[in-house]
């Protein structure tokens, strides 16, 4: 399971548990419509990535951990072939190189 899944399943436990105990869940909520977009970690500041990972129970030794899985090239380019990401778009923050995968065994 990719490490994205897995952000979004701890979220999900977490709205219900803050819902079953009548706690504020509103941050959480909105934390569920940004997952929605997979690409989502490619488009926000590390700093807000880190607030998402922290509303949803990453442990604080592990968040700087979870973010590189989480933004690392191999999820890029599996998200830029899937069409999740346009390697021209603007509202993508971190990018990595473009290969045109034709060209890459010509000699």
């Amino acid at each position: 399971m990719n490490e994205f899944r897995i952000i979004k399943i701890m979220n999900e436990t977490t709205l219900e548990i803050l819902k079953e105990n009548k706690a504020d869940y509103a941050l959480n909520e909105k934390i569920q419509k940004y997952l929605q977009d997979e690409a989502i970690f490619f488009k926000i500041s590390k700093q807000n990535a880190m607030k998402i990972l922290e509303a949803v129970g990453v442990k604080k030794e592990e968040l700087e951990k979870t973010y590189q899985k989480l933004i690392e090239s191999q999820m890029y380019y599996e998200l830029v072939k899937r069409g999740k990401i346009k390697p021209e778009d603007k509202n993508v923050v971190i990018k990595y190189k473009n290969y045109d995968y034709k060209d890459m065994f010509k000699k």
